[in-house]
């Protein structure tokens, strides 16, 4: 029986492990990250190849992070690029009052407005992202789209790769479409206050695999044109996730170390309490490790004895601690018989050796009553010890 209950908990182990290793939350977790244009990720879809390109030609590049969201003045250009968490009203005003301060924001969405996380941003900019409708028989994804206008010429764009399946749609009168087709804008570059806004359906020249493209890369040259060298561009991370510090909580319930140990900690629990093992040695009621007075102990005892009928046994007792205290002080043995006792007694103090005879006679009894015991007892604690 034991054999089979042993089988049956590594079965539940082993699968348990295996839904862990499929459905574990770490894998999703890195899944997720890697699939985003963060400064983090250095896969294709990631955002790293940018972050250092910039940094290394001369501007100073920072990430927006674990911090409350305001925006310093003086950051020159802020990256916010296909965001994951949304922006909330409070946030999205506060984008839009920096870049009417006078800077610039490159945004980059490819979800329409309905399921992104920057619809409240692209309500207070004015601008909507919608589903691509091709003419009949063409793709509805667009890979290459031409520069619109004959602005970006240092260095020169003439088509972009932006595969995307998403364009910009703008009430606002000084939107200027920058890239797309005729009837599709990808790019759209808007004044706002002092600022300028570029706002693109397509995040993917600015990902790594994007920047491999020539053409992509002259394009991020000039949207950065009138960007002086030294100023400050800011990688907005704060919504792609990184909005608070660090926790231990957080390490142990978002990395596969953590998840190891939980798995670790409720396997080893499961297990003691399946075999029935205790976590340590019972701990005992206080009536069990309280200790018992002394006067308890002689009451016990005196009940025992009375109970036994061990009146004679008594009574002997208390004859030979009679003779013991009579004897001590003059250095006597009392293991003398009683009339060689009271002899050699004699030859120290003056006693009434006939009393004494007759008290020590009647403590030879072994049948005697309680109440005889107790005037016995009586009459010895009354000799006194020395004459």
């Amino acid at each position: 029986m034991k054999n089979r209950r042993d089988i049956f908990i590594l079965i539940a182990l082993f699968l348990g492990l295996m839904l862990y290793a499929v459905l574990g939350p770490a894998n999703d977790a890195e899944d997720a990250v890697s699939s985003l244009p963060t400064t983090y990720a250095a896969n294709a879809s990631g955002a790293l190849a940018l972050y250092r390109w910039l940094g290394s030609s001369g501007y100073a590049v920072q990430r927006f992070q674990f911090q409350e969201y305001r925006l310093d003045d003086e950051v020159d250009v802020l990256f916010i690029l296909d965001p994951q968490e949304s922006f909330n009203r409070t946030e999205a005003r506060e984008v839009v009052r920096w870049v009417e301060a006078g800077g610039t924001l490159i945004f980059a969405e490819d979800q329409v407005n309905l399921f992104g996380g920057a619809a409240q941003l692209l309500e207070e900019l004015e601008v909507d992202v919608v589903f691509y409708e091709p003419p009949d028989g063409q793709p509805d994804t667009i890979e290459r789209a031409p520069v619109l206008q004959p602005l970006f010429d240092t260095p020169p764009v003439g088509e972009v790769q932006v595969n995307t399946g998403r364009i910009l749609r703008s009430e606002r009168g000084d939107g200027l479409p920058i890239i797309g087709l005729p009837d599709a804008t990808v790019l759209l570059a808007m004044p706002r206050g002092a600022g300028l806004v570029y706002v693109s359906s397509s995040a993917y020249p600015f990902t790594n695999g994007g920047l491999e493209d020539p053409q992509n890369a002259a394009l991020v040259l000039n949207l950065l044109r009138g960007v002086p060298a030294g100023a400050t561009l800011l990688f907005d991370e704060y919504h792609h996730g990184y909005y608070s510090a660090p926790s231990l909580r957080t390490l142990v319930l978002s990395s596969p170390w953590g998840w190891a140990l939980i798995y670790g900690v409720v396997v080893l629990a499961a297990y003691l309490i399946i075999s029935g093992r205790r976590f340590g040695a019972p701990i005992p009621l206080r009536e069990e490790i309280k200790l018992r007075s002394s006067a308890e102990y002689i009451d016990s005892m005196a009940d025992l004895f009375q109970r036994g009928g061990k009146s004679g046994y008594v009574l002997r007792h208390y004859q030979n601690s009679f003779k013991r205290r009579l004897a001590r002080p003059f250095g006597i043995n009392p293991g003398l018989d009683d009339d060689a006792f009271i002899e050699e007694l004699a030859r120290y103090r003056e006693i009434d050796q006939f009393q004494l005879q007759d008290l020590l006679a009647r403590m030879r009894k072994t049948q005697i009553g309680e109440d005889e015991l107790l005037r016995l007892v009586t009459e010895a604690d009354a000799v006194p010890g020395r004459g």
